[in-house]
């Protein structure tokens, strides 16, 4: 296996994910399970042996956490681990602190914290405050 930093070198300008915009000097990467989506080598998923990603689940209720593990390296879709955590946000963002902070990517501990509490609160539901009815003049 080659370096992160090599493989970097050979895919910054080259890689399919990349969504360039106008007047924009930074572009965006489209790739699954990043982070902030800025095409960076800090949150590029291919090139990390540890990569963790948030993912909002589909019942609408928690999130899912997709990480890679060490086991399978060369069967991409086998290597990828994923499970839902949807006990109430304080319990669930807790959660998630302890298993980054276990040993993945103690460096993207805010971005994934971030990520996370932006689809707990994305899936709040909103109740309409009520109008009070004016009183028409007689």
């Amino acid at each position: 296996m080659s370096s992160s930093h090599l493989q970097w070198l050979i895919t910054r300008k080259t890689s399919s994910f990349i969504l360039k915009k106008r007047n924009v000097k930074q572009p965006f990467s489209t790739e699954p399970l990043h982070l902030t989506n800025r095409h960076c080598f800090k949150y590029n998923t291919f090139i990390h042996k540890n990569v963790i990603g948030v993912e909002p689940a589909k019942d609408k209720n928690g999130f899912v956490v997709a990480m890679k593990s060490q086991k399978k390296v060369f069967k991409p879709k086998a290597s990828m681990v994923r499970f839902q955590i949807k006990s109430g946000p304080r319990h669930t963002l807790a959660k998630l602190r302890n298993i980054v902070k276990s040993g993945y990517r103690k460096d993207c501990t805010g971005a994934v914290l971030k990520k996370a509490s932006a689809i707990i609160r994305s899936e709040k539901v909103r109740v309409p405050k009520k109008v009070k009815p004016t009183k028409k003049a007689e």
